[in-house]
C-alpha cells in the first residue's frame, strides 16, 4: 500500500497518498528522508549515514544527531505514514512499496523503452537531483554529484532516443521541441543541430533554419575554434538554394503557434483517448522480427517481414491491425508484451525471430495475447529465401484462422498482392520504404533512387512504381506547398502503371484515386479509393489519404469514419495524418474535433493553420485563429517572394486552389471560415 509521494527529481517533494504536502523541520530530516527515498527497500547502516551527513563530527556526536532527526522526521510523518520506515538498532530505511518515488518510476520507464515511457520519463525530469539541497556535507554532496551526473546521462541518452522516435515517426513539431531542449543542454552538439535544421525545412522555415545554422557556426567558433562540419555547409547550401533572389523581400518568422510548445503532451493524451475506443473485432500489432546475431540477413528485413506480415493481414475485415510504422517503434523496447499490448491498445501481439542457414531462412512466429501474455499459437517455417513470401501466406493463413475461424483457401488468396519475382527487387523496395520515412530531401531522393534500382531489377514490381508516386507525394506535401505541382501526367502514369501491374495493390489504388482528384476526376477518384479500403480496410496510411480526399470529393461522412479509424491504428504517426484527418473533421463541421486532431501538428501542412483559424472562426472565436493566419501568411508572401504563385493570386484563392472541393457548397463552407478569420 502506497503511503508516501517523494519527489526527487528538481526540488524535493513528499506527500501523503492523498496529495497532501508534508513539511519538514530542517533541511538535515529532507535529506535523510530524500536519500533512503533513492533506494526504497533497502537498510541502511545507522553508522553510514550518520557519517554521510556529519562527517566533521566524532561519531558518537553524529549518531547522536542521526537519532535526533529520525525523531524528528517520524514526528513530521502524518501518524498512518510512519509505518513506512523500517528502523531499528543497527539500520534504518524506507519500505519497497510504502513510497511511490519518482526516481524509482524514472528508471523503470527508462528500461522499459517504449516511445509511451521514454515520453513519461521525460516529463518526470522536473530538474536537477535534488536541485538546493546541497549543503548536506561533503559525502551527501559527492552522493548528490554521483547521481546527477548519472541523470544528466541518462536524460542525454533518453531524448537522443525520443528524437530518433519523433523523426522517423514523422512527429515534426514534437521533434523541433525536443531538439530545443537538447541543445539547451548542449549546443554543441552538430548532429541535433542538423536534425532541428532539418525539421524547420520540412516545414519551410526557412528563417527559423538559416538562424539556427548561424547559432551553430557561431557556437562552434566561440567555444571550440572549428568550423561546422561539411555537412552542416551541404545543409546550409540546400538552405540558400531555397531563398528568393530578392532576400529582403523574405517574411520574418515572428508568428508562433500556441499549440507548439505542448505537441508532445497533446498527442500522448491523443493516442490514451484513442486507445480507450472498443472495437468488437480482434485487434493485433506485428513487431519486428528480430534477427538472430550470426545472421547475414538485410538489416531491414526484420522490418519489412512485420509490415508485409501486417499489410497482409490488414487485408481481413474481421481483424483491427495496428499500423507498421507504430508497431515497429518498440523494435528496441525491453517492456513486456503485456505493457506493450497495453500501449497499442491491441489484444494480440506476434513477434518472430530469423535464422539464416546457409542457403535457408529459419522464421519463428509466435501469437501471444496480450492480457497475460498467454502464447496463444507458434511455429517454425524453414524454407529458402525466395520462398519467404509463400511461407508468410502460409502464416496469414494460421494467424486469422486462430482469431476468426477457418478461411477457405479461395477467401486467403483473394485481394492478396502479388509477391515480388526477385529478392533483390525486394530488397531495394525496402530501402527505399524506409528512407521515405525520414522528412528530408535528401532522404526522398534517396528513396527515388532505390525504387528506380528496384525496377531496373525487375521492371514489373507494382510496389516500386508505387513507391515512386508516393515520393511525388512527399516532396510536393512537405517541401513544395502548392498542390498543383504533384499528380500531373508523370504521377498518373505511375500510379497506372502501377494498377496494371497488380490489380490488388491497394496502395496502388490510393496513389492513384489522388492522382485523378488532383486532375478533376472526382468520380474516378472516389471508385479508386474506395477500391483501396476494400482491398486493405486496416491499412492507416490509405485510411489517412481517403479521409482527407473522400471529405473533398463531398463525402466527409465517409472521410470522418476513415479519418477516426486511421488515428486509432496509428498511435505513434507522421503529422500528416493530423494533417488529412483534420480537414475531414472540419468539411463535416466538426469544428471542435478538427481543432483538436489539428493541434497535434500545428504545421503539419502549410494550410493546416488556415483550418485551425477557419473552425475557430465557425465557432464564434475568430481571435483564437490570429497567430495561425499570420504563419498562413508567412508562407503565401514567401512563395510569391520565391516566384512560385501569380503575383496576382490572394492569400485566400490560394487556400482555396490547395483543396479543391467538388461540392460548391463545400468550397464556400471553406471560404467563409477563411473570410470570418480574417483571409482577404
Amino acid at each position: 500500500m502506497t503511503l508516501l509521494h517523494v519527489s526527487l527529481l528538481g526540488e524535493f517533494a513528499c506527500q501523503t497518498a492523498e496529495g497532501k504536502p508534508i513539511a519538514f523541520p530542517t533541511r538535515k530530516v529532507a535529506a535523510l528522508l530524500a536519500y533512503l527515498a533513492a533506494t526504497p527497500g533497502r537498510q541502511h547502516s545507522r553508522s553510514k549515514l550518520a557519517g554521510l551527513l556529519w562527517d566533521a563530527m566524532p561519531e558518537s556526536r553524529a549518531r547522536a544527531n542521526l537519532r535526533k532527526t529520525l525523531s524528528r522526521l517520524q514526528q513530521a510523518l502524518p501518524p498512518p505514514t510512519r509505518e513506512c520506515l523500517v528502523l531499528d538498532g543497527q539500520a534504518v530505511g524506507l519500505k519497497a512499496r510504502a513510497a511511490r518515488v519518482d526516481l524509482e518510476t524514472f528508471e523503470r520507464w527508462l528500461a522499459d523503452g517504449t516511445p509511451e515511457t521514454l515520453e513519461g520519463a521525460l516529463a518526470l525530469y522536473r530538474g536537477p537531483f535534488l536541485e538546493g539541497l546541497d549543503d548536506g556535507g561533503e559525502p551527501f554532496e559527492a552522493w548528490l554529484l554521483e547521481q546527477r551526473c548519472w541523470l544528466d546521462e541518462a536524460m542525454q541518452q533518453l531524448m537522443h532516443r525520443l528524437l530518433d522516435h519523433y523523426v522517423l515517426t514523422g512527429a515534426i513539431d514534437a521533434g523541433i521541441q525536443l531538439a530545443m531542449r537538447l541543445l539547451d543542454q548542449d549546443p554543441l552538439d552538430e548532429g541535433v543541430q542538423r536534425t532541428l535544421i532539418r525539421l524547420y525545412l520540412y516545414q519551410d522555415r526557412i528563417g527559423a533554419a538559416l538562424t539556427q545554422y548561424r547559432r551553430c557556426r557561431e557556437r562552434l567558433a566561440d567555444e571550440l575554434g572549428v568550423a561546422p562540419a561539411p555537412e552542416t555547409e551541404r545543409l546550409k547550401a540546400e538552405l540558400l538554394a531555397l531563398l528568393p533572389n530578392d532576400t529582403c523581400s523574405v517574411p520574418r518568422e515572428s508568428d508562433d503557434l500556441p499549440e507548439r510548445r505542448g505537441v508532445i503532451e497533446t498527442a500522448a493524451s491523443a493516442r490514451r483517448r484513442e486507445r480507450s475506443l472498443s472495437s468488437e473485432r480482434p485487434s493485433l500489432a506485428v513487431l519486428a522480427f528480430v534477427p538472430s546475431d550470426t545472421t547475414r540477413l538485410p538489416p531491414a528485413l526484420g522490418d519489412g517481414m512485420a509490415e508485409d506480415l501486417a499489410t497482409e493481414l490488414g487485408r481481413f475485415g474481421e481483424l483491427e491491425v495496428i499500423a507498421p510504422t507504430s508497431a515497429l517503434a518498440y523494435r528496441h523496447s525491453q517492456a513486456s508484451l503485456e505493457r506493450i499490448g497495453s500501449e497499442l491498445g491491441v489484444d494480440y501481439l506476434i513477434e518472430g525471430r530469423l535464422q539464416q542457414r546457409g542457403q535457408r531462412l529459419e522464421l519463428t512466429t509466435r501469437l501471444v495475447a496480450t492480457a497475460r501474455s498467454r502464447q496463444v499459437w507458434a511455429e517454425r517455417f524453414d524454407c529458402r529465401l525466395e520462398a519467404l513470401f509463400d511461407v508468410q501466406q502460409e502464416m496469414v493463413g494460421r494467424i486469422v484462422s486462430h482469431l476468426v475461424g477457418q478461411i477457405a483457401d479461395d477467401r486467403l488468396a483473394q485481394s492478396r498482392r502479388r509477391p515480388p519475382r526477385d529478392w533483390q527487387a525486394y530488397d531495394l523496395w525496402l530501402h527505399g520504404r524506409h528512407a521515405l520515412r525520414r522528412p528530408d530531401l535528401a532522404a526522398i531522393r534517396e528513396a527515388r533512387r532505390y525504387f528506380q534500382q528496384a525496377l531496373a531489377k525487375d521492371p514489373q514490381f507494382a510496389r516500386a512504381y508505387v513507391g515512386l508516386a508516393l515520393a511525388h507525394l512527399n516532396e510536393w506535401a512537405c517541401h513544395s506547398w502548392h498542390h498543383w505541382v504533384f499528380l500531373q501526367q508523370e504521377a498518373l502514369a505511375l500510379c497506372r502503371k502501377a494498377v496494371a501491374l497488380d490489380d490488388n495493390d491497394h496502395r496502388a489504388h490510393c496513389m492513384l484515386g489522388l492522382a485523378e482528384l488532383y486532375a478533376g476526376h472526382y468520380a474516378t477518384a472516389e471508385h479508386e479509393l474506395s477500391l483501396a479500403l476494400a482491398l486493405n480496410p486496416n491499412d492507416s496510411e490509405i485510411l489517412a489519404h481517403a479521409s482527407f480526399s473522400l471529405a473533398l470529393i463531398g463525402k466527409p461522412e465517409r472521410g470522418v469514419a476513415a479519418a477516426r479509424q486511421a488515428l486509432r491504428l496509428a498511435p505513434y504517426r507522421p503529422e500528416w495524418y493530423a494533417g488529412m484527418a483534420g480537414i475531414a473533421f472540419f468539411s463535416a463541421r466538426l469544428y471542435d474535433e478538427a481543432i483538436d486532431t489539428l493541434t497535434c501538428a500545428p504545421q503539419a501542412f502549410c494550410n493546416t493553420p488556415a483550418f485551425i483559424a477557419a473552425a475557430h472562426a465557425h465557432l464564434g472565436h475568430p481571435e483564437r485563429g490570429a497567430s495561425h493566419r499570420d504563419t498562413v501568411y508567412r508562407h503565401y508572401r514567401y512563395q510569391l517572394a520565391r516566384g512560385i504563385f501569380p503575383e496576382h493570386i490572394s492569400c485566400l484563392d490560394w487556400l482555396a486552389a490547395l483543396d479543391p472541393y467538388r461540392d460548391p457548397a463545400d468550397a464556400e463552407h471553406y471560404r467563409e471560415g477563411l473570410r470570418k478569420a480574417g483571409f482577404e
